[in-house]
């Protein structure tokens, strides 16, 4: 251990560093040492998460590069370590950062002082905000951090404010945290007892009428669960109620996310950016069934079947498009250039991947020689595509609508953060290949 500039330096040796409590070591530093010490253009290595996927991934490159040569995507990705070459040689050939800093430097021993000094230095400048401005969007906060007690701490107070309002708060609502298969689910319980009923969707409401609101406490929403039931209620599976919760608020001028159990601070003009954004996407003006069937599946075909003019079933209909994508759905119902894709209400990964769905079938339409034949052959000859064989096609006549199914009484979609992030993108994407896109509350 060493101390500089009244910070403690630990300088550890193979596996020393485990020996170190997680909590006493200062969060970032090697990060922001290195994005502070680097040109950017010079990187050539990047671990990052994608928050939405829960993936996480390491690029490497052959030669020195720019983040955006790393097909990171700045909005969705969350950026863990970073390797590049230093501008000043003094700091070492190679500077590797995440919590902690690794250095590639000959240094004689009496000068290690000094040269801890240059690195606290480079932590401590903002310089990374001009060359790297990304990089603050969105941060994951330390679970064992005093941070992450503060903000489970503000989560018990704003759920036991549920109790008030019936369940109905703007700041924490409930959702499926994993993609599930709805042809197996009648519905959800909070409890095992055969007078609570069955609801259709996860709710906070029917979390509040279950549960006493003195007993709450972090533990207690970590050990008691959604789940979800068969006709008979037989358990199919379940989930923490903690990672069900979507939370968003702001502690002390910053904004907060908790998000399939895990805390984020993003960066106040980011969410402004993503909020006015969403405020662009207009909703799709037509009425459409209310939602009072088993499954997915069993709506979308009432839906077609309630008027076969309009609407033609697409739903499990697979299209064999090849490559990458190998089989697709083009939608889940199809009518006067309308592209419907329908799905439960859920987390920000279930939604992100409702998007993606669009975005991939909308890809195609517009570039695959063969989707149009391959989509005819499973649409009714009343519903027939109009678009010939050569791409790119104009497909500017077209609309993607994302119709999501919710409970809310609440006027409008309160989507979780971080699937407006996936909207956005794949919004972004689709207008810019000629479509237009709407969002529906079903």
């Amino acid at each position: 251990f060493l101390t500089v500039d009244k910070r403690i330096f630990a300088l550890t040796f193979g596996y020393g560093r485990f020996l170190l409590k997680p909590e006493c070591y200062e969060e970032r530093f090697g990060l922001l040492a290195t994005v502070n010490s680097v040109r950017p253009d010079a990187l050539r290595s990047m671990d990052t998460r994608a928050f939405v996927d829960d993936q996480n991934t390491r690029v490497q490159t052959g030669q020195e590069a720019s983040a955006y040569e790393f097909g990171i995507d700045i909005e969705r990705d969350l950026v863990r370590a970073i390797v590049g070459k230093p501008t000043d040689a003094t700091l070492g050939s190679r500077l590797s950062g995440t919590d902690s800093l690794t250095a590639s430097v000959d240094v004689d021993i009496s000068n290690v002082t000094g040269l801890l000094r240059k690195y606290l230095k480079a932590y401590n400048s903002t310089g990374y905000k001009s060359t790297f401005p990304w990089i603050d969007q969105i941060r994951q906060v330390r679970r064992d951090s005093k941070l992450w007690q503060s903000l489970d701490a503000q989560l018990i107070n704003i759920v036991k404010q549920a109790w008030k309002t019936n369940g109905v708060s703007d700041k924490c609502w409930l959702s499926l945290p994993d993609i599930v298969d709805w042809s197996h689910i009648n519905g959800f319980k909070f409890t095992n007892s055969k007078k609570e009923g069955v609801s259709s969707d996860v709710h906070l409401p029917g979390f509040v009428h279950t549960h006493d609101k003195d007993k709450v406490s972090i533990e207690y929403l970590k050990s008691h669960f959604a789940m979800a039931v068969d006709t008979e209620e037989r358990v199919i599976d379940r989930w923490p109620v903690y990672r069900c919760i979507q939370c968003e608020f702001e502690l002390n001028g910053k904004s907060y996310v908790l998000s399939a159990g895990i805390w984020f601070e993003i960066d106040k003009s980011f969410v402004g950016s993503i909020e006015s954004f969403y405020k662009t996407i207009p909703a799709f003006p037509e009425k459409t069934l209310i939602y009072n069937h088993k499954n997915e599946w069993d709506y979308n075909e009432a839906l077609a079947a309630s008027d076969p003019a309009r609407w033609c079933l697409m739903d499990k209909k697979l299209l064999q498009v090849g490559g990458v994508h190998d089989k697709i759905e083009f939608c889940d119902v199809y009518g006067n250039d309308t592209i419907f894709h329908i799905k439960h209400y859920g987390s920000s990964s279930v939604l992100g991947h409702l998007f993606n769905q669009g975005l991939v079938s909308g890809e195609l339409l517009k570039s695959h020689p063969d989707l149009v034949d391959l989509a005819n052959e499973k649409l009714d000859k009343s519903h027939q595509l109009g678009l010939s064989k050569n791409v790119p096609r104009d497909v500017s006549s077209y609309s993607v609508v994302f119709g999501i199914i919710s409970q809310s009484n609440k006027p409008g979609l309160h989507l979780p953060f971080f699937s407006k992030v996936v909207l956005k993108s794949c919004t972004t994407k689709l207008r810019d290949l000629g479509y237009r896109v709407m969002i529906g509350k079903i």
